[in-house]
């Protein structure tokens, strides 16, 4: 993982030297005034998705813990932690006088829309329940619950022909280091023996029957369909669903002893049993082929939401008229359309995800009077792995952590903002096939 350590290291340091003002500080500074707030949210703490009786299951001697809440669901718990994260964008906004700091919006002032999954819609609802108690505000949704929402599916919509396959193996391999992908597996080799060991993997049926007993040296090769979404097969696949189902344990308050059965507990663990989804994230979405054609619908809606001259439908128009518009969907969605808009590498101190639960993309439009042009700004908001297992609550003193990104094409000043009009180019370039 030469490569992508490289870019942490650098983007860290990029971060401490950009750590920005207060937003109100920085308003009455520059004399700004927030117009339009766009938030991208991934959902909140979900119970998971894999079944344990196959490759999980095939993959331990051990009993992987019971949940109470069906697979795929919001638990509980993941409903408060969306709630404490509404309360805090509630007080942001406020400070910032977008809203006021009480009482219900107007109508028209907030406009949510969220993927038709159970999860992505119980989010949305409890983000608003947390921002705006005691209001009746509408959560959005326009397919048949439990099916994909075209707007929130990173599928590959392009015409699969041998040219873009070729093409985007080329681009993954090259992202994912010297060797490519099996090269990446190799790299990953103390990654996948921390998991072995916790796993008892030598012993499993993985290993004693089907004879694949070090993966590291498996192969791996992007799967890239036609109206599917696109992934990777092999050890990085097993080992992301190894680091979701731990994290997932983690958010969600299990004990010590039962979140990875007691055996991942250090940091530098978590880094690296996380490290398998944040590289399948960003070999699948940061090539172009991949990033742009799986963004494309999402980045179309969001482009019409933060330009009124693109908004075309009924949706994009009551989105684009509102103070606040708030988008549930998913890490995937974000990771594609971050690669779309070409955001130079980030890290999330306080985060082993790179795409965390319950975490958003901000894009902020503001007006500076002095000069009468508009700004944007954008920053990951998101709440820190300890913060999500503690179910911390948030205020403008303990505030929710925030990460400036920068688009490429689109340079900021010291303080994160760049020209909101080249920022609407760089996503019509971001658009483009």
């Amino acid at each position: 993982m030469k490569r992508f350590s490289r870019y942490a290291l650098l983007s860290t340091l990029a971060c401490l030297v950009s750590a920005s003002l207060p937003a109100a500080a920085v308003a009455a500074e520059n004399n700004l005034e927030l117009q339009q707030v766009l938030i991208f949210s991934r959902h909140s703490i979900r119970a998971p998705l894999a079944n344990y009786n196959n490759a999980l299951g095939n993959a331990t001697t051990r009993t992987w813990p019971v949940w109470n809440t069906e697979g795929g669901l919001l638990t509980p718990k993941g409903g408060k932690v969306e709630e404490h994260v509404g309360g805090y964008y509630r007080l942001w906004l406020a400070q910032n006088k977008l809203l006021p700091a009480k009482g219900c919006p107007q109508a028209g002032e907030v406009f949510t829309y969220a993927n038709s999954l159970p999860r992505t819609i119980d989010t949305a609802k409890h983000f608003l329940i947390g921002a705006f108690p005691g209001c009746e505000l509408p959560v959005v949704n326009r397919v048949e619950v439990g099916k994909m929402d075209p707007v929130f599916n990173p599928i590959i919509t392009a015409d699969v022909t041998d040219q873009f396959r070729s093409d985007a193996i080329s681009a993954t391999d090259k992202l994912a280091g010297e060797g490519g992908l099996d090269g990446l597996n190799k790299r990953l080799k103390p990654n996948y023996a921390l998991v072995a060991k916790v796993m008892d993997f030598q012993n499993s049926k993985t290993c004693k029957e089907d004879k694949v007993c070090d993966l590291s040296t498996q192969p791996s090769k992007l799967v890239v369909n036609q109206g599917k979404e696109p992934g990777i097969s092999g050890p990085l696949s097993l080992g992301t669903g190894i680091s979701d189902a731990f994290m997932l344990q983690y958010y969600e308050g299990l004990p010590a002893k039962d979140v990875a059965w007691g055996k991942i507990t250090t940091p530098e663990q978590w880094r690296q049993v996380e490290e398998f989804k944040n590289a399948d994230q960003q070999a699948i979405f940061s090539s172009p082929q991949i990033g742009k054609n799986a963004a494309a619908t999402t980045l179309t809606f969001m482009s019409g939401v933060l330009d009124k001259s693109l908004a075309k439908t009924d949706d994009q128009h009551a989105a684009q008229q509102a103070r606040v518009t708030l988008l549930v969907g998913h890490d995937s969605n974000i990771a594609a359309f971050l690669s779309a808009l070409k955001i130079k590498n980030f890290t999330l101190p306080g985060q082993y995800e790179r795409t965390p639960i319950a975490g958003a993309v901000v894009f902020q439009r503001w007006h500076d009077k002095k000069t009468n042009k508009d700004l944007m700004k954008i920053e990951y908001v998101y709440p820190t792995a300890l913060q999500i297992r503690n179910g911390s609550t948030y205020s403008l003193k303990s505030p929710m952590h925030k990460v400036v990104l920068q688009a490429e094409g689109c340079p900021i000043d010291s303080k994160g903002f760049c020209s909101a009009e080249t920022f609407n180019q760089v996503v019509q370039e971001g658009l483009k096939s």
